[in-house]
């Protein structure tokens, strides 16, 4: 029987999406124009505990604010949270067996949600939980959507783990089992 490791994450409430479904925010519009606050601004974030009531209240709104921004397509708001140099690994039950298994900065990012929009005309995610552990981020997420051509919905929880560097996502990681995912926080 494999050892498992007890894994502490500092869990915060995500506020509700509110009108950040459907048009970006002040702040949002501000760092499209100047991403260099914003990367400023998270690398003082994530210096702080996870369990300060600051980081705490920003990193919520942030996930559901980036969330909503991938939602209405917003990819220019989406791009901001993330490094150059990202790593996307997509879940290997959620791809086509004939796509790559890790996806590369920007434009890996934008192929692969290239292939989710072909793949569901509906796609989106919604978050229901973020843990902290520091330099990690785990979202429980559920993926929702219609197949563009059978119009079979779905509709599946995902683990999404995030891993930060100087306050940008430089890995991200979908589960589909949480144990896998909290294993996954504590390497």
């Amino acid at each position: 029987m494999a050892q498992v490791e007890t894994v502490r994450g500092t869990r915060i409430a995500l506020p509700p999406a509110g009108g950040a479904e459907r048009h970006r925010t002040l702040e949002q519009r501000i760092y499209v124009h100047v991403p260099a606050l914003y990367r400023l601004f998270t690398r003082l974030i994530v210096r702080l505990p996870p369990r300060a009531r600051l980081r705490q209240l920003v990193l919520g709104r942030a996930v559901v604010q980036g969330y909503a921004a991938a939602n209405r397509r917003d990819f220019k708001v989406v791009l901001i949270g993330f490094d150059p140099e990202l790593e996307y690994r997509p879940s290997p039950q959620l791809m086509a067996p004939d796509l790559d298994p890790i996806f590369y900065g920007y434009d890996g990012y934008m192929r692969l949600w290239q292939y989710w929009l072909d793949a569901f005309e509906d796609i989106r995610w919604e978050a229901d939980e973020l843990l902290d552990f520091g330099d990690k981020l785990l979202v429980t997420a559920r993926q929702v959507g219609t197949g563009s051509g059978s119009g079979v919905a779905v509709g599946d929880s995902l683990f999404q783990l995030y891993t930060l560097r100087r306050g940008l996502i430089y890995r991200f990681e979908d589960f589909e089992d949480r144990s896998e995912a909290l294993e996954a926080a504590a390497r």
